[in-house]
């Protein structure tokens, strides 16, 4: 069993809150937090270099000398490609989870299978037409991992008869 400071408050012996037992000697902390932070502040104003201008994004993208963010670091075509192809498989998981959460009627559940299977299937193409994924784009390999998993869990659940009311 372990004795929490807070629950001993009760069976103190006299009734003097925790508080106004200990009064430090000397300043208060308020007074050396104040020394603290002037000396910090002092120190900081004489080291630290200017501030951007205000602006966001648009500021920093007329810093670099380009137009838009894209610009900057353009994504080649093949990496474009499989970022679409998850971005189609997370629009999948949305309607999957609609389709589960609408009802646990078997036609909704048909339906949800229906997706299941197309989530699947798409991950098993993804994964078969880049096979030097983990290579190449390790992040996007990351993510496609997990997706494949999702499926793999899902298809368990679904298979035991999670979704059955």
């Amino acid at each position: 069993m372990k004795i929490h400071p807070d629950q001993l408050e009760g069976v103190r012996p006299d009734s003097a809150p925790q508080t106004n037992r200990v009064k430090p000697q000397g300043a208060a902390f308020g007074d050396l937090l104040d020394q603290e932070v002037a000396k910090s502040g002092a120190e900081t104003a004489k080291t630290s270099a200017p501030l951007p201008p205000p602006g966001g994004l648009g500021t920093l993208s007329a810093l670099l000398g380009a137009t838009t963010v894209e610009s900057v670091a353009p994504a080649p075509k093949a990496e474009k490609a499989i970022m679409d192809t998850v971005e189609n498989l997370l629009d999948k998981w949305d309607q999957y989870a609609q389709n589960l959460q609408s009802g646990s009627g078997a036609v909704n559940l048909k339906k949800a299978y229906g997706v299941l299977e197309d989530i699947d299937g798409t991950v098993r193409q993804l994964k078969g037409e880049n096979p030097d994924l983990a290579k190449e784009h390790p992040a996007l390999q990351g993510m496609v991992s997990e997706l494949e998993v999702m499926a793999v869990t899902e298809r368990i659940k679904f298979n035991r008869g999670d979704y059955i009311s």
